[in-house]
C-alpha cells in the first residue's frame, strides 16, 4: 500500500511539473533528421487522445530507432508506454532518454525514478532524485522525491529534511501542494511522531478521505494520540476511521500495528 500511495503521488507531481515540457516547446536533444521534431510535435498533440496512444507509440519508437541520439523521442515513447501501463517498456525507454540527455532534463530523471519505484527499486529511484538535487538544486521535485523514497527506505529523518527543502522551494514559487502536507503526516506517523503527524492528516482530510492508505495511517495516528491523551473524542474518531479500512490488506508491519491498537 505504501508503494502504491507513493507512486500515485509521484505521478501527480510529475504530471504537474512536466506541463511545460509537454507543451512541445522544450527539447533536450537536437534531432539529426529533419522530420523527427515534426513527428514529435504531432505526438505531443496526440497525448490528449487515448485512442491514438498505440499509433503514437509506434511513431515515436520508429523515430527513436531512426534518430538514435534524439533523447526526446525515447522519452516520449517511454511516456506513451507508461500511459498504456506497459511499464517495462517505459522503463527501458526512459533509461535511454536520461542517458542521452546527459543530465540536462529533470523531467527524464523524475519519470525514470517513478518507474524504478514501481519495480520496487527505491534505492535506484533515490539515486535519480539525488541527481536531480545535484544538477537542479532550485527544483523542489528532487527533494520531494527523496522524501517519498524515505517512506520505503525507512530513513524518515532524511525524508523530513528533504521535504522541508522542497516545501521552501514550492513556497518561493507561490504554492505548497497538498500532498506535501500529506507527506509530512506520513513520515511523522511512520517515525511514530503521532502528535506531530495528526495536524497534517487533519489538514488534508478533504482531499484524501477516500484513499485507503491515508485512512490507515490516519486511523493509527488518531488512536495513538487519543490513547496518549485519554481523549475519548479522538478514540471514537479513530474507530470510525478504522471501520473503513479494517478489511484492507496493507503492508504487514503497518497492518500489525493497526490491528494491535484496535484489538
Amino acid at each position: 500500500m505504501k508503494k502504491l500511495v507513493i507512486i500515485f503521488i509521484l505521478i501527480l507531481s510529475a504530471k504537474g511539473f512536466s506541463q511545460s515540457y509537454f507543451s512541445g516547446k522544450i527539447n533536450y536533444c537536437t534531432p539529426q533528421k529533419e522530420d523527427s521534431k515534426k513527428k514529435f510535435d504531432v505526438v505531443i498533440k496526440a497525448l490528449q487522445f487515448p485512442k491514438l496512444y498505440e499509433r503514437a507509440t509506434r511513431g515515436m519508437v520508429h523515430v527513436a530507432a531512426q534518430d538514435s541520439t534524439y533523447c526526446d523521442a525515447y522519452f516520449m515513447a517511454g511516456y506513451l508506454f507508461r500511459l498504456q501501463e506497459k511499464y517495462e517498456e517505459a522503463l527501458a525507454y526512459y533509461y535511454v532518454a536520461d542517458s542521452l540527455a546527459q543530465n540536462r532534463s529533470p523531467e527524464f530523471k523524475q519519470n525514470l525514478a517513478i518507474e524504478m519505484m514501481r519495480i520496487e527499486r527505491a534505492d535506484l529511484a533515490r539515486e535519480k532524485f539525488q541527481e536531480m538535487v545535484k544538477y537542479f538544486p532550485t527544483n523542489p521535485e528532487g527533494y520531494y522525491g527523496i522524501a517519498n523514497t524515505a517512506i520505503v527506505l525507512n530513513d524518515f529523518d532524511n525524508g523530513l529534511s528533504n521535504l522541508k527543502k522542497a516545501e521552501k522551494l514550492y513556497e518561493s514559487s507561490g504554492e505548497v501542494k497538498v500532498d506535501v502536507k500529506y507527506m509530512y503526516g506520513m513520515l511523522n506517523c511512520l517515525k511514530e511522531n503521532y502528535e506531530e503527524a495528526l495536524p497534517y492528516f487533519d489538514e488534508v482530510y478533504s482531499t484524501y478521505k477516500k484513499d485507503k492508505g491515508y485512512l490507515s495511517l490516519y486511523a493509527l495516528t488518531l488512536i495513538k494520540v487519543g490513547k496518549a491523551k485519554n481523549d475519548e473524542k479522538l478514540i471514537k474518531k479513530a474507530w470510525k476511521t478504522y471501520e473503513k479500512i479494517k478489511d484492507i490488506q496493507g503492508p504487514e508491519d503497518l497492518s500489525e500495528k493497526i490491528k494491535k491498537e484496535f484489538s
